[in-house]
């Protein structure tokens, strides 16, 4: 759901609940900000009668935005799962079930000393740039370009027929396989030559950005009591659901927040001797308890710490862009799962 208002206020949750509506509007709030999607799977029609429907249709009523972060949120490092890990201590962080290796080029072009600025922006704008946590990041170098226009040609310094010499910045940016078109794109926009020199490098090792889950190591080995003590009180005192050893060290932890039955062979496999997630299936937990440790810690609370994060992230914009935005998280009892 998009609205065309202006955030002043804005609402984050794990879930696009009714009771979550219900605050935004309390609030005052122009935008809600939720983890999981209101629609999953697709759907044809929207049906007011049913919970779902009538949701879309009070934030229609009530002209507030809603905004899923749901799949994007999982398969970052610094995400769901990498909120997880920090809340438990976790160091030396990697992913733990990385995605498929990315293609990566280095865009080599040459500009004007007086263009760089503006290329730059632009070629960062287009997703060139981008280095882990970092945007757009780049190299350049000051040196001397030489060209002699012919006929037919538009130069933007020098005339038809002369050999000119310019002073211009070599410059050198990153770029996804996927947005090599769309960055090419605003090079030949931002660019002021008539004719843009550039190159194109296919580079390596620059994949494995992306996955799902953590692996890392705690500060100190601990024993397993210890250590499930320790995470039960991080994650507000909820009941674990333990199988595996119950005694011995506990060093590399592997986390997952969410439905994660399926990263339990994968955490056995890199040699972890603790592995949290949510929604732990019987029978993958028979196949990696032993010797794994596995806690199923519930849905809701592995991925709570990630609602957490993006609210400080969204804090953070706001400060470093002088945004006049307040945010607010707000972290619903669950209406499932009750003990009765």
């Amino acid at each position: 759901m998009k609205s065309n208002r202006d955030v002043e206020r804005c609402l984050l949750a794990l879930d696009p609940s009714p009771e979550t509506l219900h605050r935004a509007i309390d609030q005052e709030a122009q935008l809600i900000i939720t983890h999981h999607p209101l629609i999953l799977p697709a759907i044809s029609a929207i049906d007011p009668n049913t919970v779902q429907g009538a949701i879309a249709k009070l934030l229609l009523v009530s002209d507030i935005g809603l905004l899923a972060v749901h799949t994007n949120a999982d398969r970052h490092p610094e995400g769901v799962s990498g909120a997880l890990a920090d809340a438990i201590g976790l160091e030396d962080q990697v992913i733990l079930a990385p995605d498929e290796e990315v293609t990566w080029f280095k865009l080599v072009t040459f500009v004007p000393d007086r263009y760089l600025e503006v290329v730059r922006a632009g070629l960062g704008a287009a997703g060139a740039g981008v280095i882990g946590n970092y945007e757009e990041c780049s190299f350049a170098i000051a040196g001397t370009g030489s060209y002699r226009p012919t006929s037919g040609a538009r130069p933007l310094i020098g005339e038809v027929g002369q050999l000119e010499h310019v002073n211009e910045q070599r410059l050198e940016m990153l770029v996804p396989e996927a947005d090599v078109e769309t960055v090419l794109a605003a090079l030949n926009a931002h660019h002021p030559y008539d004719e843009v020199a550039f190159d194109l490098y296919q580079t390596f090792g620059q994949g494995g950005t992306l996955g799902s889950g953590v692996l890392g190591v705690l500060p100190e080995p601990r024993e397993i009591a210890e250590t499930l003590s320790s995470v039960k009180e991080v994650l507000g005192g909820i009941e674990l659901q333990v199988t595996g050893p119950e005694e011995g060290l506990v060093r590399q932890v592997a986390v997952a927040g969410g439905s994660t039955s399926g990263l339990l062979a994968v955490a056995a496999t890199r040699g972890a001797d603790l592995f949290i997630g949510g929604d732990l299936k019987y029978h993958d937990l028979l196949e990696a308890s032993d010797p794994m440790v596995c806690v199923d810690a519930g849905h809701r609370p592995t991925e709570q710490p990630g609602v957490e994060r993006m609210a400080e992230i969204l804090r953070h914009e706001s400060d470093r862009h002088n945004w006049n935005l307040e945010v607010e998280v707000f972290l619903e009892e669950p209406a499932i799962g009750r003990v009765v």
